[in-house]
């Protein structure tokens, strides 16, 4: 399994990203991976799109950094366009990554 370091985190962030995973009944860890993968929606052991409205609806983005929930809005709605256009995910990450080679 993979690792991730991230560096200059705010401490509102910080604060903020640990209660909602005491919240949660999560670990730290557990929550930002959810929220990884609610970013990256569409991508193998990301939940469906019906899981992850709640989440990324604007009252709960609200809640983040203008520039976080700013990303999280763009990811989503790019989720929902790919999704109702029926487009397959990995297929369009395979052909975007041949075309920068």
């Amino acid at each position: 399994m993979s690792s991730l370091q991230i560096t200059n985190i705010p401490s509102d962030l910080h604060e903020r990203l640990k209660q909602r995973a005491i919240d949660n009944e999560r670990s730290l860890n557990e929550e930002i991976l959810l929220i990884l993968e609610l970013a990256v929606q569409g991508e193998p052991g990301a939940t469906t799109p019906e899981e992850t409205e709640p989440l990324l609806s604007d009252d709960h983005l609200d809640f983040y950094p203008v520039e976080v929930a700013a990303k999280l809005r763009a990811f989503r709605d790019l989720g929902r366009s790919m999704a109702a256009r029926n487009i397959d995910f990995q297929q369009w990450k395979r052909a975007a990554a041949e075309s920068r080679r």
